[in-house]
């Protein structure tokens, strides 16, 4: 299954008369919630819309509470969720660091991936991700002047 991307305007900083860019963004067809995954998940497994539902309910508690704790939480294959500190500027020395430096706490997620060739290679991509473009409505957008190939560009 490809991604999708569609074509968005971007104007260049600090230019004056500001120049436009266009740049490949992803398309999204919509949003999956938690239920959707657990009927998902329930569908290829034996347990029920129920069970998965609890299953990731507690999960998600399971996180935030050792988040709190001050802990990284790693899901193999999927990545880690960590706390990430959003801070004034720095200081001079370690002795003036202070908690009221700390403007605010935000999640902060890194994805799992492993080296392959040199290159990083992540979990949550697959084997092989192809591209798409489509238009604002998500419509398919036929690409010309390109190759014979019927399938999408891969990366």
């Amino acid at each position: 299954m490809p991604q999708a991307f569609q074509a968005r305007k971007f104007f260049v900083p600090k230019t004056d008369p500001k120049q436009e860019v266009y740049k490949p963004v992803p398309y999204y067809f919509g949003t999956l919630t938690t239920q959707d995954a657990s009927d998902q998940i329930a569908e290829e497994s034996s347990l029920t819309k129920g069970d998965v539902l609890n299953v990731l309910d507690r999960y998600q508690r399971y996180v935030i509470k050792n988040l709190q704790k001050g802990y990284k939480v790693e899901l193999l294959g999927f990545g880690t969720v960590y706390n990430r500190f959003v801070t004034e500027k720095g200081v001079a020395t370690a002795e003036e660091v202070k908690a009221t430096h700390i403007k605010t706490i935000v999640p902060g997620f890194s994805p799992s991936y492993t080296i392959l060739n040199g290159a990083r290679r992540y979990s949550l991509l697959g084997e092989k991700t192809s591209l798409l473009k489509v238009t604002i409505l998500g419509t398919p957008v036929e690409e010309g002047g390109g190759s014979d190939s019927e399938s999408p560009d891969e990366i």
